[in-house]
């Protein structure tokens, strides 16, 4: 996986549109709110996988959260990963709604640009842009 810089170029992606995948990694994060729910794909209280779909373009989008309870302060670590995924995926994904896992989200393609936002305990959170999926731990 490769760790990428804050804006891309317009060259760089070819998902979406302007609205829901723009250049940069923090209005890509602001625009993650405008996408709507397509399907729940896995809802526990520090995993959650959903697709997301943009009604602008209609670009479908895998969004991963997860978090570690520390049992301290409260203010556990969370992560957020948003993939753009093709009409295939998003079918073969619903297709293993039941038995879904990280370790078949980590399969998705690993040179895809995918947005990261990651709020650690401690620190500010930060939206940054990277490829591929990899599923963080959780509880």
């Amino acid at each position: 996986m490769k760790w990428l810089s804050n804006s891309l170029s317009k060259a760089d992606h070819t998902f979406g549109c302007d609205r829901c995948w723009p250049s940069g990694a923090d209005a890509a994060w602001l625009a993650r709110d405008a996408l709507s729910r397509d399907l729940e794909l896995i809802d526990e209280s520090h995993f959650h996988v959903m697709i997301l779909a943009c009604p602008s373009c209609l670009q479908r989008f895998v969004s991963i959260f997860t978090e570690t309870v520390d049992w301290q302060d409260g203010e556990d670590p969370q992560y957020w990963t948003l993939f753009p995924i093709t009409s295939e995926e998003a079918s073969e994904l619903a297709r293993q709604r039941g038995a879904l896992s990280a370790g078949t989200l980590n399969t998705l393609d690993g040179e895809r640009r995918s947005l990261q936002h990651d709020h650690p305990k401690g620190s500010a959170a930060r939206s940054y842009w990277r490829t591929g999926v990899t599923v963080g731990f959780h509880d």
